[in-house]
């Protein structure tokens, strides 16, 4: 609990240094449309780790709370799968969220079913090392990378030398969303490939890899450009396209996939409220101005 607390305050700090990026959350005026509640009504909430700026500053806007509050809001912080079943299980009211993995979808098939609603836009996105001179993969590409077709960067227009790919778990979000846009079932080689456990420790092997240059991984383009920038560290194109919240919005980017806001029959009217309110064109323009790219 106290290593969940540490990095929660560490994604806290981070986004507050990144000016413009990451929305901080003020107390709500009078006439805002966002539901206006206590801090104690505040409902019990988890999700993703790429959400969690978004969330304390749902926090903030909903109740007036203060920074150190609204981070306490995820004391119990399980983060993309494990909030799912508690939410089934009713310890939660409210996830802000990105896709199960398929292992967790079949577990929540015991429960009543869960409410989703599409909140917004992120992307799969490619980081290697500055020093690497490949400019962009295709799709392919990065599926020949992954299954061990193509093993050594000169295959795709770089120097000779053997790329090192990163994995996460297969139960974290961005292993499912590589999953689901990109290697499908495929098998992948057993011990060809380094598991890193975190979103951030993906980043930063690859800044500190033995041979940097060599180095791929993945990560949502929300986390790896607004909550965990590395210097030494960039974003890759795809099929020539550069991530961005322009080009993730209108499509142009081939790695989109939502995330969203859930509930079940279980949440609290304070729960429900605030989803309904992130889906009007307010709780979307909120979603914005945290820095993420709006569903609609």
């Amino acid at each position: 609990m106290k290593k969940k607390s540490v990095l929660l305050c560490a994604v806290s700090m981070a986004a507050a240094l990144l000016t413009g990026s990451v929305f901080t959350g003020v107390p709500a005026e009078t006439g805002d449309s966002v539901p206006h509640m206590s801090y104690s009504e505040f409902p019990r909430i988890d999700g993703s780790l790429a959400c969690v700026p978004m969330i304390e500053a749902l926090a903030q806007k909903a109740t007036g709370c203060t920074e150190e509050e609204a981070e306490q809001t995820l004391a119990d912080f399980t983060n993309t799968n494990p909030c799912y079943l508690e939410l089934a299980k009713g310890n939660r009211d409210i996830l802000l969220v990105y896709e199960a993995a398929d292992e967790t979808k079949e577990q929540l098939q015991q429960y009543d079913p869960l409410d989703i609603r599409e909140l917004g836009k992120d992307a799969l996105v490619f980081l290697v090392n500055e020093d690497n001179p490949v400019e962009s993969l295709t799709v392919q590409q990065i599926y020949d990378i992954y299954t061990g077709k193509i093993t050594n960067w000169s295959e795709v227009g770089g120097n000779d030398a053997e790329i090192k790919a990163f994995l996460r778990p297969e139960t974290s979000g961005s292993q499912t969303l590589i999953r689901k846009l990109i290697l499908g079932d495929a098998e992948l080689i057993e011990g060809q490939f380094e598991e890193i456990p975190t979103m951030e420790g993906i980043i930063n092997r690859l800044k500190d890899y033995e041979n940097e240059s060599n180095a791929l991984g993945f990560s949502v383009y929300y986390y790896a450009s607004s909550m965990h920038q590395v210097p030494g560290v960039r974003l890759i194109r795809v099929e020539g396209v550069e991530p961005s919240n322009e080009t993730i919005q209108n499509g142009e980017y081939p790695l989109v996939n939502p995330f969203f806001v859930v509930t079940n029959e279980q949440s609290s009217p304070n729960a429900l409220a605030l989803r309904d309110w992130l889906l009007t064109d307010d709780g979307q323009s909120f979603v914005e101005e945290c820095g993420y790219v709006k569903a609609h």
